[in-house]
């Protein structure tokens, strides 16, 4: 295999030799060997925030697991130029999102900024990257904000809220109830997952009985879960990013109320955090984009190749990764290696389109967000196996690029 550069502060050093063997490079003290360096064309420059510690650090590496998978199928080169990826950690802050931001273009100025898979950070990152009129694609976060900016050099390849919303609240109110108690992280992503849903969930006649918001990094949630059962509704919806959405899934099982009440959410389970919660997370329904059951060529190849590679379940925030790096090397092709001119950069990406592991993906060119199938999943047990079923799916869905 091709030699590799790979730069990064905030990479711990175990997954930096274990990235930097996979793909035959030698390191001293974070930076490649002179002999790497003495390249016939100057390498692209990406730099990557992601979160990679604390509650969300499993999103962030599954992230970058699955971008290191696809940029090893192109053997990190671009038209005859090396991909050199600067890795930075935003600790799920959004203040230490907007340093690394300012690192990345003004210290290290790169090519291009990825990743940021808290909406809060996402945001943070947004505002400065639109004041250095630099380019941005953001393989995470949900918020709808995001979306509606039409900030030209801005594209999205992971989901909006409204994306995974909408369709819930027609299947909740279709198939589980016509009243809902809601509960979020208090914070942008939650605040926002709740207005995608509740718009569309009213317009059709539901109720929502109340809305509840615990703070982020909530570990007891008895509070909560009382307050649900007391108002005993015939469903609800739900919303917590990384380990608190293990926490709270984890507790309403214990309360007893998932057998009276269905746990439904947006991206509430994903297959591996159903695989860690166990029985806990059997019945649990969740909007989400990919579960490692789809039955497509390109879903089975990733489970295959990520599954034994990085020795963990094929998560929706591998997909994410995937997806995000594809469009990237896609796009950079499309311009023969030259990201210099952001327009177009900006217009190849836009005509980026392929079948993914989610199913097929591309670009709306008014809003630079994904149109792509949304699954509503259910956790089952399958032969002693906890695994996900498909319940629904609904086709080419993609945001409106307004408030509704």
């Amino acid at each position: 295999m091709k030699k590799q550069k790979l730069l990064g502060r905030g990479l711990s050093r175990r997954t930096l030799i274990k990235s930097a063997a996979g793909a035959g490079t030698a390191l001293v003290s974070g930076v490649a060997s002179p002999g790497i360096l003495a390249q016939t064309k100057k390498p692209i420059r990406l730099g990557n925030i992601n979160t990679y510690t604390g509650g969300l650090a499993y999103a962030g590496e599954a992230n970058w697991n699955a971008t290191s998978l696809y940029f090893d199928s192109i053997n990190w080169t671009v038209a005859g130029r090396k991909i050199e990826i600067v890795r930075e950690d935003d600790q799920f802050n959004p203040q230490v999102g907007l340093q690394k931001a300012k690192k990345l273009v003004e210290s290290d100025q790169v090519d291009l900024v990825y990743g940021v898979q808290a909406s809060n950070v996402a945001l943070a990152v947004l505002n400065y990257m639109k004041q250095q009129k630099a380019f941005y694609v953001v393989t995470g976060a949900g918020t709808d904000a995001i979306t509606w900016d039409r900030y030209p050099y801005l594209f999205r390849t992971s989901i909006s809220t409204y994306q995974l919303s909408t369709p819930m609240a027609g299947y909740i109110y279709d198939n589980l109830g016509k009243e809902v108690v809601t509960t979020a992280s208090d914070y942008a992503g939650g605040r926002d997952v709740m207005a995608a849903f509740r718009g569309p969930y009213i317009a059709k006649g539901g109720k929502i009985l109340k809305e509840i918001w615990p703070p982020l990094g909530t570990t007891d949630f008895s509070a909560y879960l009382t307050d649900i059962k007391s108002i005993n509704p015939p469903v609800t919806y739900d919303f917590m990013p990384g380990a608190d959405a293990v926490r709270f899934v984890q507790q309403y099982s214990e309360f007893g109320l998932k057998e009276k009440m269905p746990l439904t959410g947006f991206t509430m389970i994903d297959s591996q955090s159903a695989s860690a919660l166990g029985k806990a997370a059997i019945g649990v329904i969740s909007a989400v984009t990919f579960v490692d059951t789809l039955d497509n060529p390109e879903a089975k190849k990733f489970v295959a190749e990520y599954e034994p590679k990085f020795k963990t379940t094929a998560d929706l925030f591998a997909d994410y990764g995937y997806v995000g790096a594809r469009a990237i090397g896609e796009a950079l092709t499309a311009v023969d290696g030259d990201p210099s001119n952001k327009d177009k950069l900006a217009e190849a990406m836009a005509k980026v389109q392929f079948n993914a592991p989610r199913g097929p993906f591309r670009f709306d060119p008014a809003t630079h967000n994904p149109i792509q199938d949304v699954y509503i999943a259910q956790v089952i047990e399958s032969d002693g196996k906890i695994t996900t079923k498909t319940l629904a799916t609904a086709k080419d869905v993609k945001d409106p690029g307004h408030k509704v």
